[in-house]
C-alpha cells in the first residue's frame, strides 16, 4: 500500500512539474524571463538519475547553506552529538532533505564524470563508505561534521569554474585514452545504489609489486596548454583536500578514505597530472547536454541565494503568485476534458489596431515625446533584453531584419492595446486545453476535435470584408493570427454586387 502511495504521489508531482514547466516555457516564449531565470523556475529531469524529478533551483536555492547553520548549531565542544541528534532537524525539513540529496547525487555524478575511469574505482569506493556510514547512523564517529561546510565550499568553487564547459570546443580527435589502473582484491563496503567497482587498493593496501610486464607503456609528454583544464584541476584540488580534512585520521575506514583521496591525487596517469587525459575529460563533459543541465542544477543548489533566483519581472511575478494561490483553493475535483461544459468567447472589432507594424512603432508619438518602439523598450526594459537574449542578437539594429521582424512587430504589439494582445490572451484557454488533454494522454486528432467542440473563439469584425477589397493591411494582420491559432474565427459581414449598376 506504501509503494502504492508513493508512486500514486509522484505521479501526481510529475503531472503538476509538467503543468508548470509549459507555464515557465511559455513565460519564456512571451520574454517576460530570461533563459537563466526559465532555467532557474523549472523543475528538472535526468535521464537515468534515481529521482522522476528534481525541485525547481528557486525553491531549493540558500537551503543548504540553511541546513549548514542548523548543523553547526548543534555542534559543541564539550559535547558530541549523535547523528539522528544532529540531522533531525534536518530530516523533518522536507525541502531540506531533498535538497540535500539533490547535491549529493549530482555532485556524484559531476564528479564521476569529471575524473573519469582511471578514477572510478576510487571514486565509487568512498561513495559507497559514506553511503554506508550515512545509513548506519555513524558519520560523526568517521568524519568531522562540523567541518562539512568546507566541503560546500570547495564544491560551489569546482562548479563555478566548471560553467566554463558550456562555452568549450571540444579537439577534434582525442589527445590520449585514458588507462586503467590494475585491479586487486576489493575491500569497501557492498554497493548501495551505485554499481560496485573492483579497485585498486588504497596506498596502505596497495603493496602489489608490479612486474615490468604489467608496467604501462610510456608515453611521449607533450605541452597542452589549457586553461579551463588547470583552473578545473586547481578547484578540484582543494574539494579533495577538504575531503580529506574532515575525516578522522583515527579511524581505521577514515584512514582508508584519506588513503583512497591521496592515491587519487597522487596518479600520474590521471586527471591531476596527465594533460592529454584531463584535457579529454573535459572535452566529454562539453558534449554533454545532460551534464550541463545537472551543472546548472548544482550551481543553484550550492551558490545561488534566494534573492538571485526569483524573476526580475513584476509580471512574471504576479502571474506565479495568482497560480499559486489558486493551489490552496478549496476546488473541487475537475471532471474529465470529455465532460466538461464547452463555451465560446465573442470580442468585437471594428478599425483597431491590430499589429503595429514598423512605421507605427518607429513614428515620434504627441502624447509620448518619443517613439512607440522606444518607450516600450523603455517601459519594459527587461523583457526586450530577454527578447534580443532569445533572437540572439547582439545588435538592436538587426531587430528589423526580414527574418526577425515579425517577432518584433509581436514583442510590442502584445505590450500595447492592440487586438493581437486580446487575441493571444483568449487563446490562453485553448493552450489549456491542450495541456489537459496532455496529461490525460489523449491523441494528436482526438485533441483537435475536443478544441473546437469545447472552446470557441469569434472576433466581429464586421468590415474585414471590406478590409480585404481595400488591400488594407489590418486585413492582413488578421489573416496572420488566423494562421497562428488554427480554430481562431473572423464574423464579418460581407458585400455583393447585384446588378450592373453596382447597387449591393
Amino acid at each position: 500500500y506504501v509503494n502504492r502511495l508513493l508512486d500514486v504521489r509522484i505521479q501526481k508531482w510529475v503531472m503538476f512539474s509538467t503543468v508548470w514547466n509549459e507555464v515557465i516555457d511559455h513565460f519564456r516564449t512571451e520574454d517576460l524571463i530570461s533563459n537563466k531565470e526559465r532555467d532557474y523556475l523549472k523543475f528538472s529531469r535526468f535521464d537515468g538519475f534515481s529521482q522522476a524529478i528534481y525541485l525547481p533551483v528557486f525553491q531549493t536555492a540558500g537551503v543548504v547553506e540553511e541546513a549548514l547553520d542548523l548543523l553547526e548549531g548543534q555542534i559543541e565542544d564539550d559535547y558530541q552529538p549523535t547523528d539522528g541528534e544532529l540531522f533531525k532537524p534536518i530530516l523533518s525539513h522536507v525541502t531540506m532533505r531533498t535538497a540535500i540529496a539533490e547535491v549529493w547525487e549530482l555532485g556524484s555524478h559531476v564528479l564521476l564524470k569529471l575524473l573519469g575511469p582511471v578514477h572510478n574505482d576510487d571514486a565509487v569506493f568512498i561513495i559507497n563508505y559514506i553511503m554506508k556510514w550515512v545509513e548506519n547512523g555513524t558519520m560523526s564517529d568517521h568524519m568531522k561534521v562540523a567541518k562539512i561546510r568546507s566541503i560546500v565550499k570547495g564544491l560551489v568553487g569546482l562548479v563555478g569554474v566548471l560553467k566554463g564547459v558550456s562555452r568549450r570546443k571540444p579537439a577534434l580527435q582525442r589527445r590520449s585514452v585514458g588507462q586503467k589502473k590494475s585491479a586487486a582484491a576489493p575491500s569497501g563496503p557492498p554497493a548501495r545504489g551505485i554499481r560496485r567497482s573492483i579497485s585498486a587498493g588504497a596506498l596502505s593496501a596497495g603493496n602489489v609489486a608490479q612486474t615490468p610486464a604489467q608496467a604501462p607503456k610510456k608515453t611521449e609528454n607533450v605541452l597542452i596548454i589549457d586553461a579551463l583544464r588547470d583552473q578545473t584541476r586547481d578547484k578540484c584540488r582543494a574539494l579533495v583536500n577538504a575531503m580529506k580534512g574532515i575525516m578522522n585520521a583515527s579511524d581505521r575506514e577514515g584512514k582508508e578514505v584519506m588513503d583512497r583521496l591521496t592515491f587519487a591525487l597522487s596518479m600520474e596517469n590521471g586527471f591531476f597530472w596527465d594533460d592529454a587525459y584531463a584535457s579529454d575529460a573535459l572535452d566529454d563533459l562539453a558534449r554533454s547536454d545532460i551534464f550541463k543541465s545537472v551543472l546548472t542544477k548544482l550551481q543553484g543548489l550550492v551558490a545561488c541565494h534566494p534573492d538571485e533566483v526569483e524573476p526580475k519581472s513584476k509580471e512574471a511575478r504576479r502571474r506565479l503568485t495568482f497560480f499559486v494561490n489558486s493551489l490552496f483553493m478549496d476546488m473541487p475535483n475537475a471532471p474529465s476534458i470529455h465532460d466538461m461544459f464547452s463555451w465560446n468567447v465573442l470580442t468585437p472589432y471594428y478599425k483597431e489596431t491590430v499589429t503595429l507594424n514598423k512605421s507605427e512603432l518607429e513614428s515620434r508619438s504627441d502624447a509620448l515625446g518619443v517613439s512607440t518602439m522606444l518607450y516600450l523598450q523603455t517601459l519594459f526594459k527587461p523583457d526586450w533584453a530577454n527578447f534580443l537574449e532569445r533572437m540572439g542578437l547582439q545588435d538592436e539594429e538587426k531587430v528589423w531584419s526580414k527574418s526577425i521582424a515579425a517577432e518584433t512587430r509581436q514583442w510590442a504589439s502584445i505590450r500595447a492595446q492592440t487586438l493581437n494582445r486580446t487575441v493571444s490572451g483568449m487563446m490562453y484557454f485553448e493552450k489549456a486545453l491542450r495541456l489537459l488533454a496532455n496529461l490525460e494522454r489523449l491523441d494528436d486528432d482526438t485533441t483537435n476535435d475536443l478544441m473546437g467542440e469545447k472552446f470557441g473563439y469569434i472576433v466581429s469584425c464586421q468590415v474585414y470584408g471590406q478590409m480585404k477589397k481595400d488591400q488594407d493591411s489590418k486585413a492582413d494582420d488578421i489573416d496572420d493570427l488566423m494562421h497562428r491559432y488554427p480554430h481562431l474565427r473572423i464574423a464579418y459581414i460581407d458585400s455583393a454586387r447585384v446588378n450592373r449598376t453596382g447597387e449591393m
